[in-house]
């Protein structure tokens, strides 16, 4: 529906949020402006770390969303995939 598939929009943007904070941060830790241009390996290491920043937040979502949309299995609800998922 409708409102699980806001969920899994979140994932673009918390990666951005996090390679932006982390940008942020990272230059602050070197005492740069904070708008410094990074080089080629900080601008893959930033990228890396927020890309796994976003999987970790968002694949539980994907695992429950892609469980509730399997035909072969029948669940009460979304609490119930979890639930039989955690178990």
């Amino acid at each position: 529906g409708f409102v699980p598939g806001l969920f899994g929009t979140s994932h673009g943007a918390l990666q951005f949020m996090a390679y932006e904070d982390l940008k942020e941060r990272y230059n602050k830790y070197r005492n740069r402006v904070s708008d410094t241009k990074l080089n080629t390996v900080e601008y893959i290491m930033m990228a890396a770390v927020s890309k796994i920043f976003a999987v970790a937040a968002t694949y539980p979502y994907q695992v429950v969303r892609a469980r509730l949309q399997d035909q072969h299995n029948t669940y009460s609800g979304v609490f119930d995939v979890i639930r039989r998922t955690w178990r």
